[in-house]
């Protein structure tokens, strides 16, 4: 027989073959390698080596070696890949594509934080201003200075007794009506309320619970009020708008015991927070704005709070907002939606190419109405992006 065991496997393999065997093997490969050259020639200039032959950029083996086929080379398993351009091509534009994907949405975020860091503060209670200069080169407190009035500063045609316009590029007056005289400001006066609560406040989840006697001398003055009731706990936040966006006297009051004990000392911070911003015909004695003989300021002044108060973006934010639904409580499950009185009155015929961002209204009898706004070259969509041009 031409099989032997092996003792260690009880399966059969293979006798060697004998010297004489491997002549003949050797024999009948070459004899089968000159046929098939002889039936398959190589084409001129595309012979490989090895016995290979090139075909359409792939590698077929040719020939057989004594033991049966033979493997091929290194470089000719290269070959054997088929190369395929177009999906490489499919694979580079996708890749690209990705990172320019990429590239763009990082430049967006730096553009973005470039013009947030104009407004942004590191914690609450730093504001940054928005004016930097001034006519002597600039205060060096960070704090708003007085417009510069120019030749080319002109009259404001308007139908009210009063009124300033002001380039925050510039820190010029284009037109003034009356600006530096002593007014009565209303429920613009909320706009330093805003400040000072914010600025004083820990947290803007603090609560307070409004009581009958706050309430009850505020309908007795007919003041306008964002709506909390007697009894019910409301936070800082939501007080916030309420001042602002209705021009709520119940949230004013609120604020002002919250953080101060009472109206009266809550008016003596407002107070040192003009002197501090260097007010010289601004006093305050009401957190909401009623009436007054000794509570007044110039619509330049007023500008000047403004300014300041724009530079904080979360005051900015209460400043410009439309409508704003306070957290439920018991006396209100849903919330109050609060309403801009400023843009509920703006009926848009307003300048071309220009939009009012935010800003406060006001009237008492002895004030009649007030306004204080801030405005940009925008679009309606685009305001909330774009830095305060004209106070």
């Amino acid at each position: 027989m031409n099989e032997q065991y092996n003792g260690r496997n009880p399966k059969r393999v293979p006798r060697p073959a004998s010297p004489e065997d491997r002549r003949r093997i050797s024999a009948q490969g070459n004899s089968r390698d000159e046929k098939t050259r002889r039936r398959n020639p190589p084409p001129s200039g595309r012979t490989g080596t090895s016995g290979s032959r090139v075909n359409s950029g792939r590698t077929v083996n040719s020939g057989r070696a004594a033991a049966g086929r033979t493997q091929a080379s290194p470089a000719a398993n290269k070959s054997a890949v088929k190369v395929r351009p177009g999906r490489n091509v499919m694979l580079a534009a996708i890749l690209m594509g990705l990172v320019t994907v990429f590239l763009i949405i990082l430049g967006v975020q730096s553009c973005s934080g470039k013009e947030a860091s104009a407004y942004s503060s590191k914690d609450k209670n730093s504001v940054l201003l928005a004016t930097e200069t001034s006519a002597e080169g600039g205060d060096k407190t960070g704090l708003p200075v007085f417009a510069e009035y120019t030749d080319e500063s002109k009259n404001l045609e308007i139908d009210s007794e009063y009124g300033i316009l002001i380039d925050l590029s510039d820190n010029k007056v284009i037109a003034s009506k009356n600006g530096e005289e002593k007014i009565y400001p209303a429920s613009m006066t909320k706009i330093m309320t805003l400040i000072v609560a914010y600025e004083n406040v820990k947290s803007l989840d603090d609560t307070f619970t409004f009581t009958s006697d706050i309430l009850d001398p505020l309908y007795a003055e007919n003041a306008s009020q964002a709506g909390f009731a007697a009894g019910e706990t409301v936070t800082v936040r939501d007080m916030l708008y309420g001042c602002i966006l209705p021009s709520g006297a119940d949230a004013t009051v609120g604020l002002a015991t919250c953080i101060a004990g009472s109206e009266k000392d809550f008016a003596s911070l407002m107070n040192s927070k003009a002197q501090e911003l260097g007010l010289k015909n601004t006093h305050f004695v009401t957190v909401s704005g009623l009436h007054d003989d000794d509570h007044y300021s110039t619509c330049h002044e007023m500008a000047i709070i403004l300014e300041y108060a724009i530079s904080d973006p979360y005051l900015r934010e209460v400043l410009s907002t439309y409508k704003y639904t306070t957290a439920p409580t018991p006396e209100h499950p849903d919330g109050i939606e609060l309403t801009s009185t400023l843009f509920s009155r703006m009926a848009g015929d307003e300048a071309d190419g220009i939009f009012i961002q935010g800003g406060k209204t006001g009237y008492t009898n002895e004030a009649l109405n007030c306004l204080a706004t801030f405005a940009a070259r925008c679009t309606e969509d685009m305001a909330p992006y774009v830095k305060p041009e004209y106070l």
